[in-house]
């Protein structure tokens, strides 16, 4: 994909999960909202800030010019998000454990960090065969969606999911 194209991709994912942070409360804590909204400052709900924007923008693009995609567009897309989301995750807790506390400059440097990393996998996947087909990755993204959905109001006691600001 060309530069131009990555550029907007950034931007609207990045301005997306930016305002996806705060529209719970904007909302009033409104329950729908917050099945795409970070409803609390869990590592597990700010995964929804990179997912949800790159969920709306692959529906956009398959919709918008689903034959101009490559070939490997959505099987790319998914392994993208998911290393995305890694790398948040894993950044997250290796810098909590090198750094014994949050930094919230950082925690939004590693955000954007994971929009790269996600955008960077996907355009190196294009060009190469998938571990993944369409349909196959078409069903991750649902299951990635209902699990969000369902571990907003129903998560499981592990850390990925424990808000740091209630205490555990």
């Amino acid at each position: 994909m060309s530069l131009k194209t990555n550029l907007f991709r950034f931007v609207f994912i990045s301005v997306l999960g930016v305002l996806l942070h705060f529209t719970y409360e904007w909302s009033g804590d409104n329950a729908v909202v917050g099945l795409f909204s970070a409803v609390n400052e869990s590592t597990w709900e700010h995964l929804k800030l990179l997912f949800f924007p790159f969920l709306l923008l692959t529906i956009l693009e398959v919709l918008l010019r689903g034959n101009m995609l490559p070939e490997q567009f959505l099987p790319a897309r998914v392994l993208g998000i998911l290393a995305g989301m890694g790398g948040i995750v894993v950044g997250f807790y290796t810098l909590q454990g090198v750094l014994g506390r949050n930094y919230d400059a950082l925690n939004i440097a590693l955000y954007f960090a994971g929009v790269l990393l996600s955008l960077f996998v996907e355009n190196k996947r294009y060009r190469k065969s998938s571990l993944l087909s369409t349909k196959a990755a078409a069903a991750v993204l649902l299951l990635l969606t209902v699990a969000f959905f369902v571990f907003t109001y129903y998560p499981p006691d592990i850390g990925l999911f424990w808000d740091p600001t209630v205490g555990l």
